[in-house]
Order: C-alpha cells, then sequence, then structure tokens
C-alpha cells in the first residue's frame, strides 16, 4: 500500500518533554496553590502517574491529587524493608482513596538479599549503591518503562535537602519524563497544617533503608 495523505496520522506535540520551556512555566506557577498546578499537569498530561513512597504527611499529596484524578497510576516501589505500620497505612488509604496502585518489587526479595548480601550494607560505600539499584531504583525504571508517562507528579518540596532546594516545581525527569511537585514552595507546617485540617490518617512510623537519614536523597531524583 502506497503512502498518501489519508494514511499518515500527523501525532500532535506532548506538551511535557525535555525540550518544553520549563523555566517559563516555573516562573508562571511560582506564587499559585497546588491545587492549580495539579489541576494544569492533569489537563496537559497524555499519561500522567503519580510516585508515592507512603512516608510521613505524603498522605496529603495523594489527597490532593486523587482528588483532582482518583483513578490516576500510583506507583509504589515496594524494596520490602517497609514498617509494619506503613503497610498498615497503604491499606488504609486504598480504602480511603481508592488508589490506583501500582506495585513495583526488586526481583530480589529482602529476605533473598540479606541473606546473600548480610543485609543493609553502610551509607556512601559502593555496596550500599549497589543496594539502592538493587531495591529501589531498578522497580522504578522497570514502572517508567513500562507505563510510559509523560509526567510524574511527586510531593517533594524545597525544604527537604539540599538537593530538593536546588530544584523547581517542573523538573526534567528520568525516562524522557518531567517531573512536576505541586507542593514543592510549601514547608512543612503548610503540609501538617492540611494532613490536619482533612483529618487525613499519617503514617508515623517509617524507614526507607535506601537513605538512611531524613536529609540524604535515594537516589530517584538523582536519575537522567
Amino acid at each position: 500500500m502506497g503512502l498518501n495523505a489519508s494514511n499518515l496520522a500527523v501525532q500532535p506535540e506532548r506538551f511535557f518533554h525535555h525540550g518544553a520551556d520549563l523555566e517559563a512555566l516555573n516562573e508562571r506557577f511560582r506564587g499559585a496553590r497546588p491545587s492549580e498546578i495539579m489541576r494544569f499537569a492533569l489537563e496537559h498530561a497524555d499519561n500522567p502517574v503519580v510516585f508515592t513512597n507512603f512516608r510521613p504527611l505524603a498522605v496529603a499529596f495523594l489527597h490532593l491529587v486523587t482528588q483532582i484524578r482518583p483513578d490516576i497510576p500510583v506507583i509504589w516501589v515496594d524494596h520490602g524493608y517497609n514498617t509494619p505500620e506503613t503497610y498498615r497505612h497503604i491499606e488504609r488509604l486504598i480504602e480511603a482513596f481508592g488508589l490506583n496502585l501500582q506495585v513495583y518489587s526488586p526481583k530480589m526479595s529482602a529476605a533473598h538479599y540479606n541473606a546473600v548480601y548480610g543485609g543493609i550494607p553502610p551509607l556512601d560505600t559502593p555496596e550500599h549503591d549497589f543496594f539502592s539499584r538493587t531495591v529501589k531504583l531498578e522497580p522504578f525504571s522497570r514502572a517508567m518503562e513500562e507505563l510510559q508517562p509523560d509526567i510524574w507528579l511527586n510531593g517533594i518540596r524545597h525544604d527537604q535537602n539540599a538537593h530538593r532546594k536546588g530544584l523547581d516545581v517542573f523538573t526534567k525527569g528520568s525516562h524522557g519524563t518531567v517531573r512536576v511537585a505541586p507542593m514543592f514552595h510549601l514547608n512543612e507546617l503548610d503540609v501538617e497544617e492540611y494532613v490536619y485540617e482533612h483529618e487525613l490518617p499519617d503514617n508515623d512510623v517509617y524507614f526507607d533503608p535506601t537513605k538512611g537519614e531524613e536529609h540524604r536523597e535515594c537516589g530517584l531524583l538523582l536519575q537522567k
């Protein structure tokens, strides 16, 4: 069959991509409410996803996004080292919000890793880099490759650590995506007040084996 104008479908350019003017978007939404940013992102995205780790106060971000798009895919990397409280918290939110939870786990279970490698290695060692890639970065990359999002929404804020302070609401993410952080300009007290005002259940007993300390990055935001 020959090619002609009738069978050549013209694909519209995606709004969110690495060539988009993210600087202009960040300036435009500098003083915007998180809900405004969230609505704009969801209205212009072709295939948005959420990433969360269900850490303390993450419920505010999940509540905000599911109020606008209840069925949005929610990526969670279950590395197997979560606290019992975290697993119970997740089940509560699945029921309360109707989360479309997409669970991605490492190819090696926590029990398998511990038996072979002797548990979580010390921070800032090659062994810990391998551990982070195995239990968090590889499952996350697999999720992105399978779901093929153009944006991934997350709940990071500028006040969480030094690396995040240098980011913004709209930034380039891995796998050709744009990361969107609607709550970026809020501080911890702002989010605590949101949780209190909406009477949301929170997760107070949380552990991330890839960070070790609260101010550290887990590695996902460092991927290109």
